[in-house]
C-alpha cells in the first residue's frame, strides 16, 4: 500500500510539474466589456525543440452558464501570443481559461478512396481569400499522403485535382480528409487560469479546484463562429427517424454518426472505438470470468498452451450487463466486433435500464448498417478547413 501511494505522489508530483512547466502571461485577470484578453504563453525549450511547431489550444468556459469556445495558435520558437476582444454580448461572470499543448502542428492526412496508379500524384489548390498556391503531392502505394505543418489563419479551401488530365468526370477524385488538431488528442502540457469578466466585483474561485472536463467542449463549432438560425436535420437524425424502432430509441440515448467519421480512422473493431469515445463506457477483455456477463467469445492462442475461453465484461454507467445488437437483432461479440467499420450508419448506446434487453439492469449498444439512399453519390474532392485562431480576434456570446 505505502508503494502504491508512493507511485501515485511521484505521478501527482509530475503532472503539477508539467503544468507549472507552461509559463502564461494575461495582461489582466479582470476584464471589462470591450477590453481585450491579451495572453502570452512560453513553452520551455526542455520539453521541445525550440524550432518545434506546436499548437496551443485554449478553452475559455463560463463556469457559471456551461457554455464553451475554443481557439488555437501555433506556438513558434517556443511562444505564442493572442488577443481576444470580448464584445459586449458576453455575460458578466467567471470564466476559467484551459491552455492545453499538443504536439504537433496542423498537419493533414488524407487518402484517395479511388485510387489508381496514375494518381500517385495529384494537384493540391489552397485557395485562401484572393490567394492560390498550386502544389503536388505524392501518394503511397495505397493512395495515402499527408500535408505537413501548414500554418494559416482562420480557414481555407483545399481543392484536389488529378495530376492526369485526362482523368474522366466520373473518374473524379474521391478523397477523405482528416485533421489531427480538430480530433480528440492527449494534451502534453495543460494549465488553467481563472478571469473575471464585467465590473460586478466577485470572488473567483481557485484554479485547482477547478475539474477541467474535456468532454464539455465536443460539441462546439470550431473557429471562425458560425451562428446558425434554423435546424436542419442530419442524416444520423434522419437514420434514426427512418430506421429504428420506438423499442430501440430513447431521449437519453447516445448517438454516434458513422457518416463521413473519420475518427474512426485507426480503430481496428468497434470496440475499441467506443471505448475511446463514450464517457462512462468499460469494454474489458479477460480470461477471467466476471461475476456477470451475457456474452463470452473463445479464442485460441499461439503459444501452443491450453486453449483457453476469452470473457468480454462490459460496463456502464450503473449496470454490467450489455446487449449487443446489429440492426436490432441480438448478437454475439463475435459478430460486433467483426462488423466492418465502413459499413456503419449509426452507433447508439441506451442507458440501463434498457427495456428490450436481457438481464436485471441491462444496457445496449446497437450497430445499424449503411442503407443505400444515405450512402454518398458524389465524388468527394473539395473541402474547408479551419486553421488557427487570427492573433486578433472577437469572442461573442
Amino acid at each position: 500500500m505505502r508503494c502504491f501511494l508512493l507511485i501515485i505522489s511521484i505521478l501527482c508530483a509530475i503532472n503539477t510539474a508539467l503544468a507549472d512547466s507552461l509559463d502564461i502571461q494575461l495582461k489582466a485577470s479582470k476584464i471589462q466589456l470591450g477590453e481585450s484578453l491579451e495572453f502570452e504563453c512560453v513553452y520551455p525549450s526542455y520539453l521541445n525543440k525550440p524550432k518545434s511547431i506546436l499548437t496551443l489550444h485554449l478553452w475559455v468556459e463560463d463556469l457559471n452558464r456551461l457554455k464553451t469556445w475554443k481557439f488555437r495558435y501555433p506556438i513558434a520558437g517556443g511562444k505564442a501570443i493572442g488577443s481576444i476582444k470580448i464584445d459586449s454580448s458576453m455575460k458578466e461572470g467567471a470564466y476559467a481559461l484551459h491552455f492545453l499543448v499538443q504536439q504537433s502542428p496542423l498537419s493533414i492526412y488524407g487518402s484517395i478512396n479511388n485510387f489508381i496508379k496514375k494518381d500517385s500524384v495529384i494537384s493540391m489548390i489552397l485557395s485562401s481569400g484572393k490567394e492560390i498556391i498550386m502544389d503536388d503531392i505524392k501518394t503511397d502505394e495505397q493512395g495515402n499522403f499527408r500535408i505537413n505543418k501548414y500554418i494559416f489563419e482562420d480557414s481555407v479551401n483545399f481543392i484536389f485535382t488529378p495530376k492526369q488530365k485526362k482523368k474522366g468526370k466520373t473518374d473524379a477524385l474521391n478523397i477523405s480528409l482528416i485533421t489531427p488538431v480538430d480530433s480528440v488528442f492527449k494534451a502534453e502540457v495543460s494549465k488553467t487560469l481563472v478571469v473575471q469578466i464585467g465590473k460586478k466585483s466577485i470572488e473567483l474561485p481557485k484554479a485547482t479546484e477547478i475539474v477541467f472536463d474535456p468532454f464539455k467542449f465536443r460539441n462546439d463549432n470550431t473557429i471562425p463562429e458560425v451562428v446558425v438560425y434554423g435546424h436542419r436535420k442530419s442524416k444520423e437524425e434522419m437514420f434514426n427517424e427512418k430506421y429504428a424502432t420506438d423499442l430501440y430509441k430513447r431521449e437519453d440515448e447516445k448517438i454516434i454518426s458513422g457518416f463521413e467519421n473519420f475518427t474512426m480512422i485507426g480503430y481496428t473493431t468497434v470496440l475499441d472505438y467506443l471505448n475511446d469515445r463514450i464517457p462512462g463506457l468499460r469494454i474489458l477483455q479477460s480470461t477471467v470470468k466476471p461475476s456477470k456477463s451475457l456474452f463470452t467469445m473463445s479464442d485460441t492462442k499461439t503459444d501452443n498452451s491450453e486453449n483457453e475461453e476469452l470473457y468480454w465484461s462490459f460496463a456502464y454507467r450503473s449496470s454490467n450487463e450489455a446487449n449487443l445488437f446489429i440492426d436490432e437483432i441480438l448478437v454475439e461479440p463475435e459478430q460486433f466486433i467483426s462488423f466492418p467499420m465502413s459499413d456503419i450508419a449509426i452507433i447508439k448506446i441506451i442507458p440501463p435500464p434498457f427495456i428490450g434487453g436481457w438481464g436485471s439492469n441491462p444496457f445496449a449498444i446497437l450497430i445499424y448498417s449503411n442503407r443505400q439512399e444515405f450512402k454518398s453519390t458524389t465524388n468527394k474532392h473539395s473541402f474547408t478547413v479551419n486553421g488557427y485562431t487570427p492573433a486578433q480576434w472577437i469572442i461573442k456570446y
